[in-house]
């Protein structure tokens, strides 16, 4: 096994022995954003809510990403036509 992948299978949530690699693909498959959500759905984080700040750190981890994906399929509109002549007639006038 990689160091990587023992990473991943660290126990985050001490409680329900919940690993990092359940909760990230949790929060992945279920698009989730809050702790409650993490909670509901793999238990992590339901017990001394000591693991809640890494819970929190993964969820921030993957919207930014989301993010960056969805910025990256955003194209910038060009102008209609009208919206053309209206710019071109008003910085003539």
């Amino acid at each position: 096994m990689t160091q990587a992948l023992d990473d991943q299978e660290e126990i985050i949530c001490k409680c329900f022995q919940v690993s990092e690699k359940t909760i990230r693909d949790t929060i992945t498959t279920g698009d989730l954003s809050s702790i409650e959500s993490v909670t509901q759905t793999c238990k992590a984080g339901g017990g001394c809510h000591s693991c809640h700040i890494l819970i929190q750190f993964y969820i921030d981890e993957y919207q930014a990403s989301k993010k960056t994906i969805e910025q990256s399929f955003v194209k910038e509109k060009s102008p209609s036509l009208w919206g053309k002549l209206f710019r071109r007639n008003k910085s003539t006038a």
